[in-house]
């Protein structure tokens, strides 16, 4: 098992996502931005890197969403959602393609399964609050 992190950036009622590269696992698929955690670094620090590789802005890392764990057939991740937000515009560099989607149609997307389980548990700890 390995860890990534991820982004979940609104503006103005509408999230950020990033469609899968379409060579890599799971192409094809939308995700919140992000990517895996390398080295000794902590998980803030990995997910400034990852949006500056793949988007090409800085990002300040906000509160800890949710962190699952999620098993793929042929891998098993820990998934850790992070709100985040940025200054400026998007220059993206690996993202097959990017959207801003209303937070009510983030469902009607094909997600990958490990960001669909953040979007429950997102909604479950907003029910019980």
């Amino acid at each position: 098992m390995f860890s990534v992190v991820a982004a979940y950036i609104v503006r103005e009622g509408k999230v950020l996502l990033v469609k899968r590269p379409y060579h890599k696992k799971r192409g094809g698929l939308w995700e919140f931005p992000g990517g895996k955690i390398e080295g000794k670094e902590s998980p803030e620090e990995a997910l400034v890197r990852e949006l500056r590789e793949e988007l090409g802005i800085e990002v300040t890392v906000g509160r800890e969403l949710v962190r699952i764990k999620h098993a793929y057939p042929d891998e098993e991740i820990e998934l850790i959602l992070f709100e985040a937000h940025f200054e400026g515009e998007l220059s993206p560099k690996e993202a097959e393609e990017i959207c801003w989607v209303p937070i009510e149609a983030l469902r009607s997307l094909d997600l990958c399964p490990a960001d669909l389980a953040c979007l429950k548990a997102i909604d479950t700890s907003k029910k019980e609050h």
